[in-house]
């Protein structure tokens, strides 16, 4: 019995020890999972309330309850929050309240369905295509303006802090005026002010919409398909990995991935990208990872507007196709893909408003084929806004192309690699949430 006695207790003891060090293991794992995964959740109450903290900040929105409220009360921002609430409502009446009752008169589902859209040659105009597309899922936005950074506005001095604000006001003095970004004077405005980038003008252009800002992410996909996701806040646009050059053949795709959710307290959480990606040939052809990624996205529709004429340069052939291949519809003005590319036999075509010659820097890019279409066709209705480049209404084109009974396929997936987090296989990715989320 002594023998039993002293057995019993040296088990208990060892059992004790081992349910300690499992738990402990356990614990430790955790930990580490979670340290792994927490930079890749979708944003808590704060993280995600800051990022929209800023965006209410940038737009000139007050906000009492907002982290960043104590700003609102420099003289500087007050300035700006008038000048920004005086000119929005005069955009939106003007233009973007047209669009938005247009659209969904004679678009129809194009403009209701929640289908995927491209906008290529956008630059930061993400107030344009959510007026015609409202309730889509996924905006992807193209063009060749650096990404930018969530600016520091806490640190800044007063009169750091008025520059920047005016730098805003400067940045979106063209999209105010004309309704297009002027490249030249965009470029001008992110290589001398603190904005550089696009990041601040979406941001406030989700708040003018007033539509809650959830997440801000950068993002980049290697030339081997992996892709690394960062938090915007506490991370500058330097210190996402690139690939060190100026060749766009050999570069990482960089972008922005944005989480929202619209005014609507029954809206789903939307997502709208921002690439920082180069559409002529030997670009675009090389970046097979990122178009598989807009093919799993497709039948999608494409947005064109002031899109300099691009499409009709035999060197962006590839991305010409790319998107006539997978779009469902198609809604441009004359700077989109020329009229001579829609085969008859895949596209039911309308037109709306005037075809003029296009403004001078453009003059030869007018069209004769379409040209002779609103001459003889006596049943195109105008067009009550203006549009692309022609700002003022009576002079304004629009073409809205849908896809006929032949519908666009998805590829097959030729680079399924397990060892990489791809665009095409992380189907997280689409929904909005990080590799783990």
């Amino acid at each position: 019995m002594r023998a039993e006695t002293n057995k019993w207790p040296g088990r208990a003891i060892i059992t004790s020890i081992f349910v300690v060090l499992l738990l402990f293991a356990i614990s430790v794992c955790a930990t580490a999972q979670q340290a792994e995964t927490s930079d890749n959740q979708l944003p808590s109450a704060d993280n995600g309330g800051i990022y929209n903290d800023y965006a209410h900040l940038i737009a000139g929105i007050p906000d009492s309850q907002s982290a960043l409220a104590s700003l609102q009360s420099r003289p500087a921002w007050v300035e700006y929050s008038k000048f920004f609430h005086r000119s929005w409502m005069n955009l939106d009446k003007r233009l973007l309240v047209p669009e938005r009752s247009w659209s969904q008169k004679e678009l129809g589902d194009a403009a209701s369905s929640e289908r995927a859209v491209f906008y290529p040659f956008s630059g930061p105009d993400f107030a344009n295509v959510n007026a015609f597309f409202p309730k889509a899922n996924t905006y992807v936005l193209v063009a060749l303006e650096p990404l930018g950074d969530i600016p520091g506005l806490t640190d800044m001095t007063d009169g750091q802090f008025g520059s920047y604000l005016q730098s805003m006001k400067n940045s979106l003095h063209d999209l105010l005026n004309v309704n297009y970004f002027l490249s030249a004077h965009m470029d001008a405005q992110i290589e001398e002010t603190k904005i550089k980038g696009v990041l601040p003008i979406l941001l406030l252009m989700l708040a003018r919409d007033n539509a809650q800002v959830l997440e801000v992410r950068y993002l980049t996909m290697g030339r081997n398909g992996e892709v690394r996701v960062f938090p915007a806040r506490g991370t500058t646009v330097q210190e996402v990995p690139a690939i060190e050059t100026t060749d766009m053949t050999m570069k990482d795709v960089e972008g922005i991935r944005i989480i929202f959710k619209a005014a609507d307290s029954e809206a789903k959480p939307q997502t709208l990208y921002y690439f920082y990606v180069n559409l002529c040939n030997s670009a675009f052809d090389s970046n097979r990872y990122f178009l598989n990624f807009l093919r799993r996205l497709g039948p999608f529709t494409t947005f064109m507007k002031s899109a300099s004429y691009v499409m009709f340069d035999p060197e962006t052939s590839s991305a010409r196709q790319f998107m006539l291949d997978n779009s469902r519809y198609i809604v441009q003005e004359d700077s989109g893909i020329p009229l001579k590319y829609f085969d008859s036999s895949d596209w039911s075509l309308r037109f709306y408003g005037h075809y003029v010659k296009p403004i001078s820097t453009f003059k030869e890019a007018y069209q004769e084929e379409l040209a002779s279409v609103y001459k003889t066709d006596k049943k195109i209705k105008p067009l009550p806004f203006g549009f692309g480049y022609f700002y003022n209404p009576g002079k304004a084109n629009l073409m809205f192309a849908a896809r006929k009974s032949k519908k666009p396929t998805k590829d097959e997936d030729p680079f399924n690699n397990p060892d990489y987090k791809h665009f095409f296989n992380d189907n997280a990715l689409f929904h909005g949430r990080d590799q783990n989320s």
